[in-house]
């Protein structure tokens, strides 16, 4: 095999074994914990395109979390992004002991979300997949009256 054949197959078997990015989240404040986590981009059947922080594993301690999904259409360039550029989604994490906390965009806004995107690569290996880089940070609060605190939700990819 000649030496520009040997790498050509090399780099082919490198890339194809190389892992996605990383993604790893923590939940800090009334709740604490780490998790590790995939993101993504989906599309609905109305064409609206989410971002998707998907956690891989529970925390133990946390009786639910969903790091966030919130919609993106438009806005798969890099940049930063706030709760108030970003379509309807949420974040939540529910505490021992019954308290939920979120933060929300639907018909008002609660809490706050930092979305940073720091490169956007079509992924040629998945329909409508992309690469994503960069950080997204949430504020929750608690959802109800007679509540006290508040989370914060921190995910690097």
């Amino acid at each position: 095999m000649g030496g520009n054949m040997f790498l050509a197959v090399f780099a082919a078997i490198s890339m194809a074994a190389a892992p996605n990015p990383v993604c790893a989240g923590t939940l800090s404040g009334s709740v604490k914990g780490s998790f590790e986590c995939e993101v993504s981009v989906v599309k609905n059947e109305e064409g609206q395109m989410f971002l998707v922080i998907t956690p891989r594993a529970p925390i133990d301690g946390v009786p639910s979390y969903v790091p966030g999904s919130f919609e993106i259409t438009g806005l798969l360039t890099p940049g930063k992004y706030t709760l108030d550029d970003l379509g309807t989604g949420r974040a939540s994490v529910a505490a021992e002991g019954g308290t939920l906390y979120t933060a929300t965009k639907t018909t008002g806004q609660r809490g706050e979300v930092s979305l940073v995107l720091k490169s956007v690569q079509e992924d040629s290996s998945r329909k409508g997949g992309y690469r994503l880089h960069g950080s997204y940070r949430a504020r929750l609060l608690p959802a109800g009256g007679g509540k006290s605190g508040e989370v914060t939700i921190a995910v690097e990819f």
